[in-house]
Parts: C-alpha cells; structure tokens; sequence
C-alpha cells in the first residue's frame, strides 16, 4: 500500500511540475495588440525621452521604433522570435545608443532571439544582447 501511494504521489508531483513549465510559455496571443516601450539595453537604462518600441500587430507583423522605423513578419516557436527579413528605414541617428540598438534589433529579427514574458515586462536575448521592454499599450 505503501509504494502505490508514493508511486502515485510521484506521477502526481510530474504532473504538476510539467503543468507549471507550460504555463510560462509564450504564445502569440500574449503579445497580439500589445505595445512595449524599451527601458533597458544590456542592463543599462534607455531615455524615456525617445520611448523606442515595439508593438506585435496581426499575424505577428511587428512594427517598431529604435532610431529608426522598421517592420517585420514574425513567427515565434519555442521561446524565439524570428522573422526572415526586415524592412527598415536607414538614417543616421543623432542618439549613439539608439543608432547600435537598430543594428541589434535588426539581428534579433533576422538571426533570431530567445523571447520572455514576466507580467509586464518583455525581454528579447541572444548570446550577445539583451533588450527589456515595460508594456504600455495606448489604451
């Protein structure tokens, strides 16, 4: 009697645990019509004054503001956005710190890059970079 119940108690601590992994998993619907500003590149603040964004459109088309404008067709599979091209306006940018970030995200985009959500705040990541983004949808 014994070792059904640890045996049950066993699958039933799998069970829930599998059930907690999944649960943080991002889906396209938890960024669908959501607007986020950058608060963060690499743990170093970014200037509210400028506010660059990101915002997730349908079917996952992204538009976006760092220096310059760009957008994008995305898909995201496994915890990693990626998209396989991007159109991007080219201007010299007056702000050195945006002016690189347009690079970056540009590579998140193309090269592709690990996406977490926690609550309000996203975060996009690959081995060199990482952008953190506070939600502020308009409405």
């Amino acid at each position: 009697m014994k070792k059904n119940g640890l045996a049950v108690a066993l699958v039933v601590s799998v069970t829930v645990l599998s059930g907690c992994n999944e649960s943080n998993k991002i889906t396209e619907t938890d960024l669908l019509h959501h607007r986020f500003v950058l608060i963060k590149a690499n743990n170093v603040n970014i200037s509210s004054e400028n506010q660059p964004e990101l915002v997730f459109g349908e079917n996952m088309h992204i538009t976006s503001k760092m220096c310059n404008n760009f957008n994008s067709q995305v898909s995201l599979k496994d915890d990693v956005i990626k998209g396989s091209s991007i159109a991007m306006t080219k201007m010299l940018c007056n702000d050195e710190q945006l002016d690189k970030l347009d690079l970056t995200i540009e590579q998140f985009i193309t090269k592709g890059a690990k996406i977490s959500l926690n609550k309000d705040q996203l975060i996009l990541r690959n081995n060199d970079d990482e952008l953190s983004y506070q939600l502020k949808d308009l409405m």
